[in-house]
This record gives structure tokens, sequence and C-alpha cells, in this order.
């Protein structure tokens, strides 16, 4: 199974877990901290107990900090099954489904320039206007767009650089002069 494959269904298992608790946002902010340590020190937390591997709540408190219990046996199953290493895919993930379940998709979004915080809001309010819910973005920087911006929801790109329209143009002359 692909790494991206397992870190989805741990991470819906993670969501179900923390459903069962009532502690969806802690369990969100306890996977980063724990996807944030070293896996050396992630292993260290965790002990054999009745042929299991469970978490070391002492140990947790000096390796890791102050996370939850289950998210540190949570940790200690993914070592158990050799899946430490994609306890940030996880993390990710389990904050993406967690989005999805609170209705807030997430958009892509690349410009040539960081953006700022009144750039950021109108993007999240045209978005908004556009498909009816709240989005989070995901910034990305590429200098090669030259200016404007690509946005992706989903399998939909809606692009607006002016990489594009340059290329657009390039397209539009090259086919007139093929049709003289």
């Amino acid at each position: 199974m692909s790494p991206l494959k397992s870190a989805g269904l741990y991470a819906r298992r993670a969501l179900e877990l923390a459903a069962r608790s009532n502690q969806l946002e802690r369990w969100r902010d306890d996977l980063r901290v724990v996807a944030a340590t070293p896996v050396s020190d992630v292993l260290r937390c965790c002990r054999w107990q009745d042929g299991d591997l469970m978490a070391d709540e002492s140990a947790i408190a000096s390796h890791i900090g102050d996370v939850l219990p289950e998210v540190a046996d949570f940790a200690c199953l993914l070592a158990r099954n050799n899946k430490e290493a994609i306890l940030s895919e996880i993390a990710a993930e389990y904050s993406r489904l967690l989005d999805e379940y609170y209705g807030v998709r997430q958009a892509e979004v690349t410009t040539a320039v960081p953006l700022d915080d009144d750039a950021r809001r109108l993007i999240e309010t045209r978005l908004r206007e556009i498909a009816g819910s709240s989005f989070t973005l995901d910034e990305r920087v590429d200098p090669t767009i030259v200016g404007g911006i690509i946005v992706r929801v989903g399998d939909r790109i809606i692009d607006r650089s002016v990489r594009a329209r340059l290329q657009a143009l390039r397209d539009s002359v090259l086919e007139s002069e093929h049709s003289q």
C-alpha cells in the first residue's frame, strides 16, 4: 500500500477516535506536535505491555510534551506497524479531513509573490461567494508564473497567471500564422 493511501486510512481512524472522545481539535494539535517530534523520540515513548506497544506516559512528557495519551498510543500503534515515518502525512490528512467535516474546503493558491493579509482575505471572500463555502488556503509561491494567480480547488483549476495569458497569446499568434 502506498504511503499516501496508508496516511489516509490512519487519518480516518484518528478522526474516528477523536470524535469518540469529542476531542477533534485537540487531536489536530497533538498530531501536529507528534509529527514534528523526531521519530527516535516518538519511539522512546513506546513500551511493550501485554504483547502490545503502548505509550509510556512519563516518557511522553519528557520526549513529546503535553499530548493526549490516546494520541501517544496512536503514535505507538503507528510504530508497531512501522508507519511512524508518515506521521506528518497523517497529521496533514487528518487536518484536511477535519476541515472537510466542518464544511471548510481547501484551495491551493499559487502566486508569483507571497500574499499579504488583504489579498488573502479577498481571495477567501471571492471563493466563498463563488462556491458558497469557507476555504482554507494552501499558499504556494512560484515566480515563474510572472504575476496573477492560479487557484486549484479539488480537480478544478482557475489559471489567471500572466504566464498562462502569454502562452494563450503565443498559441493564438501561431494558430493565425498556420491558417494563412
